[in-house]
């Protein structure tokens, strides 16, 4: 089989924390996403993906009492194997100022998926990708061991400046490394979720202030 050639570029985005998935979902093109974490500590990360097209699961059916360790996560890709369309190897650096290292590197799926179904390092998510104005933002709807957890990204090929941020997103989150998947495989959301939410409550929302 013969794979994409290495793609090294540098991401420039934003993320922010969403309360509750907004009605603009409706009207997005949707993807599952389940991915697993080779390395990840202090931001930088080693990370296999796989996605399936033009589909979306309900999460509701998560147990935190006995779907541990991605067990849920595993379960889920087992069922839709049939339908991915792809897999990547990725690293990644921390995220600085809205910028983050990236380097891709096409992986054969069904490599991707023993990796997959061994690790307990896992994040499922539910992507909608949706234009807003002029720019394209990927809502993601997390499941399993970040059941609730809803973030909001936006990216571009340049500094994210000048953005038009939706009123659904409550607070930015660009460099909070809490919300980074990598970190999320390790500490998922069911475990800090209260701790976080109150936090907001007592500080309030926070947007960074990016210069043109």
């Amino acid at each position: 089989m013969d794979l994409d050639p290495i793609e090294q570029i540098f991401e420039f985005e934003r993320k922010f924390f969403v309360s509750a998935l907004p009605d603009v979902v409706e009207h997005a093109h949707h993807n599952l996403i389940i991915q697993g974490y080779v390395f990840a500590e202090d931001g930088y990360g080693i990370r296999v993906r796989v996605t399936a097209p033009d589909m979306t699961v309900d999460f509701s059916d998560f147990n935190p009492d006995t779907d541990r360790f991605g067990a849920y996560e595993r379960k889920v890709l087992e069922g839709v194997v049939g339908k991915l369309s792809g897999a990547w190897i990725t690293v990644k650096s921390p995220p600085v100022s809205g910028q983050r290292y990236e380097l891709d590197q096409q992986l054969d799926s069904a490599v991707a998926v023993s990796i997959l179904q061994r690790s307990q390092r896992i994040v499922i998510k539910n992507r909608h990708s949706i234009w807003l104005g002029e720019d394209g933002w990927e809502i993601d709807e997390f499941g399993g061991q970040n059941h609730g957890l809803i973030l909001a990204e936006c990216e571009r090929t340049g500094p994210v400046v000048d953005l038009e941020i939706p009123d659904f997103c409550e607070t930015e989150v660009s460099s909070d490394l809490r919300f980074t998947n990598d970190n999320l495989s390790k500490h998922p959301w069911i475990g800090w979720d209260s701790s976080y939410l109150a936090e907001l409550a007592t500080k309030g929302p926070f947007f960074e202030d990016f210069e043109s």
